[in-house]
């Protein structure tokens, strides 16, 4: 099995993770974090402290060469979002979906939750080297995100401005990194431990954030259904089966290819609630979807570790 880290590692290292969310639960129920300061701290994690991480990622302990060998991440990931979203729309059709919610399931199923939870799984398993390479491919999933995903819910043109999305501080300090590491400037210690401190602040706020949306999330039972089964069959399961069947034929590098398969294990994104909002969907399918494959995640991430490297 060719990975960096014993199974047993990952599953405790998940959990560790996972585990942070608690906190933000236990922020919400006790009616110490509040709704209104949700999105002021989500603009924090996502301006602030992130683009300093990817940046330190992408500059320290880690060669120009090393980076270009994970250039292919961002078109893995674009290929498995629109190839999952064919599965998932010819499943859709298959057991007679109600069309209203075929769109939703799609995205539950193609789009994982790279950054909340997919990034501070990898820095904690893989380090900052893996960190760069799941940079990498998140930058695919933002694209989908503003393009695939969207056509998904429409079945129609994209908006305009859904592009913007495109130009944010995390994917200019991408590049900036990017362009620092092909030059071999050396950043002063000056700079660059300020930039590590905060960027150190990412995992915990991000973990605070999901455990608050996690703790506001309205589970029925009645919700559990067939249809549900299957967003947790395709995105926890078939995805990273799918992930390690088109790697299969390349010479992709080990780190790049144990963390595609992470990646590709994350649960549903959790922003998929809001694309049904602006472009139409089912909002409640989503919510308890993104509840029921995030808890599920914990087990089957090492599970597809163990299995597919």
């Amino acid at each position: 099995m060719d990975v960096f880290v014993a199974t047993t590692d990952i599953f405790w290292r998940v959990l560790v993770v996972f585990s942070l969310a608690l906190f933000g639960i236990a922020a919400r129920k006790s009616d110490v974090f509040k709704e209104e300061a949700k999105q002021s701290l989500a603009d924090i994690m996502l301006n602030i402290t992130l683009p300093p991480l990817i940046f330190v990622s992408m500059t320290v302990d880690i060669t120009w060469e090393k980076l270009l060998s994970g250039i292919v991440s961002p078109f893995i990931a674009l290929a498995l979002v629109g190839l999952m979203i064919i599965v998932a729309k010819a499943l859709g059709k298959l057991v007679t979906m109600m069309p209203q919610r075929r769109g939703t399931f799609s995205i539950l199923c193609a789009m994982p939750n790279t950054a909340f939870i997919g990034f501070p799984v990898i820095l904690s398993i893989l380090g900052q080297e893996g960190l760069a390479y799941a940079v990498l491919y998140d930058i695919g999933i933002t694209i989908a995100f503003c393009s695939i995903a969207i056509l998904a819910l429409k079945e129609g043109l994209i908006q305009k401005g859904s592009w913007k999305f495109l130009i944010n501080p995390p994917l200019i300090a991408t590049v900036l990194g990017l362009f620092i590491n092909k030059l071999g400037i050396k950043i002063p210690d000056l700079v660059l431990e300020p930039l590590k401190i905060m960027g150190n602040a990412t995992v915990p706020i991000a973990m605070l954030l999901m455990g608050y949306m996690l703790g506001g999330l309205q589970f029925q039972s009645k919700a559990v259904n067939f249809e549900l089964a299957m967003v947790c069959i395709c995105k926890l399961l078939l995805y990273p089966l799918l992930a390690y069947l088109m790697m299969l034929p390349f010479n992709i590098d080990p780190l790049v290819r144990t963390v595609v398969i992470i990646e590709s294990a994350m649960p549903s994104m959790a922003s998929t609630p809001v694309l049904t909002q602006k472009y139409g969907g089912d909002s409640e399918f989503a919510v308890t979807a993104i509840f029921i494959t995030t808890l599920l995640s914990v087990i089957t991430i090492p599970l597809m570790v163990y299995f597919l490297l």
